[in-house]
Parts: C-alpha cells; sequence; structure tokens
C-alpha cells in the first residue's frame, strides 16, 4: 500500500549562502527516502491564522513508513517527490513538518504525524 515516495530531511546547523541575493538559509540533510503511503487529514487549526498580514491555515499530515525507517525526529521535514498511479496527484510536491513518529510494542509501520502550512 506504500506506493507514494518520500525524502525525509533534518537541519544540519550549517546555513548556505545563496550567490544572488547573499540570503543564509539553513542547510537541510536526507535523513530517509523511500516508500510511503500519505494522508492529509482535516485542518488542525479551527480557523484561518494570520502572520505579517498573510492567512494560513495548518493541515494534519499522516505520514507511513516501513517499520526499517529510524532515526526521525519532530522538526524534521517530509517531502513528497513521486506518486502511485492511484495516488491523488495534488499530494505531489506536499511539504510537512514532522511533530510527533508515533511508535509502540507490535508495530507493523512508522507511523509520522506530521504539519502542513498551507
Amino acid at each position: 500500500m506504500m506506493t507514494d515516495a518520500v525524502r525525509i530531511e533534518g537541519l544540519t546547523g550549517d546555513v548556505v549562502r545563496d550567490p544572488v541575493t547573499l540570503e543564509d538559509t539553513p542547510e537541510w540533510a536526507t535523513v530517509h527516502e523511500g516508500p510511503a503511503r500519505i494522508q492529509r487529514t482535516a485542518q488542525v487549526s479551527p480557523s484561518e491564522q494570520v502572520a505579517g498580514e498573510v492567512e494560513f491555515g495548518i493541515n494534519a499530515v499522516i505520514v507511513q513508513l516501513p517499520l526499517a525507517a529510524v532515526g526521525i525526529k519532530k522538526g524534521q521535514r517530509v517531502t513528497v517527490t513521486a506518486l502511485g498511479p492511484q495516488s491523488d496527484p495534488d499530494l505531489l510536491g506536499l511539504t510537512a513538518t514532522v511533530q510527533a513518529n508515533l511508535t509502540k510494542t507490535h508495530a507493523t509501520k512508522r507511523t509520522l504525524v506530521c504539519e502542513e502550512v498551507s
């Protein structure tokens, strides 16, 4: 059932300077790449939020991975990089932040609870 693919990245602590804008941006390193199952759920925030005069919403995203995907932590970034033949095309390119890595005894898959700012 994990027919989509994701890349999970974590901050390295380094910054990269954009040669055009000279802006420093945080550097990300790949923690995991592989198959996944994605589900975007209802909006987490009860109403639209406003920051810097820009409205945004926060959606919950559930990401299921093979149990072998280890070392995934809160704050890491998940990006959907490929879709299976029956997946919703709107999921491609989705980027969300890991909020929780649900663990349990007798697990059959790794479940990440993430937030997507829209």
